[in-house]
């Protein structure tokens, strides 16, 4: 039987849909997605923000590259620079477009599950699953337009600032003014990339819904677990593809250990450098890959973890981490702790194997003082993809809001009063910014570690550099922002009635 707030909620989605059996038979049209679409206003928000700024990004990148091949032409004094620039750039729109699918798809399969309910009264009035899917991917697209507009707009003045700066960072000595040659095909390739991600992560996440009865997924309305628990297979072939990319110079390096003769040839030394080349970026991306497909039980099993380590017997404590680690089993949670692993794992990752491969490397005879990229210069190269994940995390937070009002609200009412909901609100951002973090600065340790592996045959020892200074200098900032969004987010529920945010949860 079906509790009252199910019911509820039945009644609620009747108002805001207006869909009679009639509708669902057959006259679905763009009303209905409008009416939705403005009914979850703050669900829907954080996807049109993190598609904005994915496809504005994809877009001027690939402009910039098509601007670059354009000058690449153009004469042999700028040929070789151009040449340079352009595999700088095409690793960099890699990565730009590997986060920018795992946000989007992270953000779609997050606020479709938030709106679950709704979806499954459709299915009792009568949809098919074809048709809901139609629908959905109709308000999928109603957003994808305009950012899309957007960023077409935005890509001529964006692509040549983009070649600019990064012709500056590795001193090309020439100037990229904008040009429309290919401007068409390049733009449009960028923007078909996130095209294909949303509709990919609309079509994959609706079909895993399908597979519950519309009945037991409204009976599930007031539970934080997601609707079909990850399976552990899902990631394990990018698991085991990143870690062998890591491990792949090792029989190189056991080769040159063995036939070496106290110092390596220059041949060797190119083999060396080749070996490990950009092996690490792209393992990294692999692993991200892992963690969004079956991280689930990771980020479950590591907020458990953590969060009953802290040696609290603070009541206000004991609730946040109830319903911590009872969110982190939700797709919501989730998309907020991967976003945010995505961003610090890619520069602490790449951190610890160039800090682990010099001074391996310097350890080598024959090869001598043998460097590394910083923090500043990652932050310089890898910009638009940090931004793409920093706001997958902005995304997270707006999605999740409403769970988080109808949490205060439930907690009010049982006589907690206002300064210890504050403090919930607090924590709750606290464990989720410390959630993430945790597990990137874990990934971070199996890539530094598995860096001193490959070069153990070389040099017959093992030296892992961490880089804790980047975790406390930018690890600590991230949890107080994440704190103080959680709270302010939480401010307009905290200034109503409980009772009525009760309501409109249940639909009355």
């Amino acid at each position: 039987m079906l509790s009252f707030a199910s019911v509820g909620y039945l009644y609620k989605q009747r108002n805001v849909v207006e869909c009679t059996h009639e509708d669902v038979a057959g006259e679905w049209n763009m009303t209905w997605a409008l009416r939705d679409l403005k009914a979850n206003g703050g669900i829907w928000a954080g996807v049109f923000i993190v598609l904005v700024v994915t496809q504005t990004l994809l877009c001027a990148m690939s402009v910039s590259m098509g601007v670059n091949s354009y000058y690449q032409g153009l004469s042999a004094k700028t040929r070789d620079p151009v040449k340079s620039l352009a595999s700088a750039l095409s690793l960099i729109f890699l990565t730009v477009i590997v986060l920018g699918c795992l946000v989007i798809k992270q953000t779609l399969q997050a606020s479709i599950r938030q709106r679950r309910q709704g979806l499954a009264l459709l299915s009792l009035l009568g949809a098919t699953p074809k048709q809901i899917l139609v629908l959905t991917l109709l308000q999928v697209m109603i957003l994808v337009l305009p950012a899309s507009l957007v960023a077409v707009a935005l890509s001529p003045a964006l692509a040549g600032r983009i070649l600019d700066w990064y012709s500056a960072g590795m001193r090309i000595p020439v100037h990229f003014a904008f040009t429309w040659h290919g401007f068409p095909r390049s733009a449009l390739t960028g923007l078909a990339v996130g095209l294909a991600t949303a509709v990919l992560a609309t079509s994959r996440t609706l079909r895993d819904l399908g597979k519950m009865t519309p009945v037991r997924v409204v009976r599930r309305a007031e539970e934080s677990e997601s609707i079909d628990r990850p399976r552990h297979g899902r990631g394990l072939v990018s698991l085991f593809l990143g870690l062998a990319l890591l491990l792949l110079p090792l029989p190189v390096f056991a080769y040159l250990s063995r036939n070496g003769s106290g110092s390596l040839e220059p041949k060797q030394v190119q083999a060396v450098i080749s070996a490990v080349g950009s092996g690490p970026l792209f393992a990294i991306l692999l692993l991200l890959i892992a963690l969004a497909r079956s991280g689930g039980p990771v980020i479950s099993r590591v907020t458990q973890l953590w969060t009953a380590l802290v040696p609290s017997s603070s009541a206000v404590w004991r609730i946040a981490r109830s319903q911590a680690v009872a969110r982190s089993r939700d797709t919501t949670f989730g998309s907020t702790v991967i976003a945010l692993t995505a961003c610090m794992f890619l520069v602490g990752g790449l951190l610890a194997a160039g800090g682990t491969s010099t001074i391996a490397m310097n350890k080598v005879p024959g090869i001598e003082n043998v460097t590394s990229g910083g923090t500043l210069e990652l932050l310089y190269g890898f910009w638009a993809a940090l931004l793409v994940a920093l706001v997958g995390v902005i995304a997270g937070f707006a999605i999740a809001a409403r769970d988080r009002d109808l949490d205060l609200a439930l907690l009010s009412i049982a006589g907690a009063n206002p300064r210890q909901l504050t403090a919930i609100s607090i924590l709750d951002g606290t464990i989720v910014m410390t959630t993430g973090i945790i597990i990137a600065a874990g990934g971070t340790g199996l890539v530094g570690l598995s860096t001193a592996m490959v070069y153990w045959p070389l040099i017959h020892s093992l030296s892992v550099i961490f880089p804790w200074q980047f975790f406390l200098i930018c690890g600590l900032p991230i949890i107080v922002v994440g704190s103080l969004a959680t709270m302010l987010t939480a401010r307009p529920a905290l200034m109503r009635s409980p009772i009525a945010i009760l309501q409109g949860a249940i639909g009355e």
